[in-house]
């Protein structure tokens, strides 16, 4: 392409900072931030945008007069609720990474009519996980249920209410514990910050309601890990994800990261690889 496609981002945590490095040191050559909207001046997020030179505004509308041609969201759920259809309205291409906020059915609808009024387009990122085209293909052939086992070294449950009732002392396990074993639904919900990509299995296969997920807090696992099972008319599937957690923010991997930055690789490229 002869114009470099031009990147908006909301949020400046640790997932919009890695990918803001990345696109302001044209790892990804053919794309370039335009400007990135935060929460307020006060933000933390405010003096690595002056750092690193990109614009940032507090306000939708001011995100969007830079003309971005797409928006990628690393914030939260409710920013993906607030603003995906407006993105996609005014005809500007949108990226969640918060795709918890998915497990309201209506969202996603929502999303698809703004998509075909603004003639933009929803990118769903894979996250932390991947496989993801098998098993939308596998879904056509006939699928009822798909599973995912999450492990994650305990402590990285540390401050999320469901396990703070639980009583449990995460820094001293002696053995993994089961945290959660249900559909993808009711996980979202009690997990919203960790297991996004629950969120991307169930829009890809089955759905919220059938897609089946178990936690574990694992005192001697080194890697996030996630390993998917499913099986139908052709055949099946296991695989597993051992995914490196970003050091100053455990919740978040660098696969996860690395997810986003491939979905604007592929706008700007000239094919199309599993899909």
């Amino acid at each position: 392409m002869n114009e470099k496609l031009r990147v908006g981002v909301v949020g400046c945590g640790t997932m919009g900072q890695y990918i803001l490095d990345f696109l302001s040191d044209e790892k990804l050559p053919n794309c370039v931030p335009v400007a990135v909207y935060i929460r307020s001046s006060a933000s933390h997020g405010r003096d690595y945008l002056e750092s690193r030179k990109i614009p940032w505004v507090t306000q939708l509308n001011e995100l969007l007069a830079f003309k971005p041609d797409v928006v990628l969201e690393a914030a939260t759920h409710d920013a993906v609720k607030e603003m995906g259809a407006t993105i996609l309205a005014a005809g500007v291409d949108f990226i969640p990474m918060s795709l918890g906020a998915f497990v309201d059915c209506y969202l996603l609808e929502e999303m698809a009519e703004a998509s075909r009024k603004g003639k933009s387009r929803l990118h769903i990122p894979s996250g932390g996980i991947g496989a993801l085209d098998a098993l939308q293909a596998a879904v056509l052939g006939g699928l009822q249920k798909v599973t995912m086992t999450t492990r994650k070294h305990s402590t990285t449950w540390k401050g999320i209410p469901v396990v703070e009732k639980m009583g449990l002392d995460l820094e001293n396990l002696k053995e993994p514990v089961l945290l959660f074993e249900g559909p993808a639904k009711e996980c979202v919900k009690l997990y919203p910050q960790s297991i996004n990509i629950a969120a991307a299995l169930s829009i890809a296969g089955v759905g919220f309601e059938k897609t089946v997920i178990k936690i574990y807090a694992d005192p001697f696992i080194k890697y996030n890990t996630h390993e998917i099972e499913w099986e139908g008319p052709a055949g099946r599937v296991n695989v597993t994800f051992e995914n490196t957690p970003v050091p100053s923010n455990p919740k978040t991997t660098y696969q996860a990261c690395l997810s986003a930055l491939s979905v604007l690789n592929g706008m700007c490229g000239t094919k199309l690889i599993g899909a």
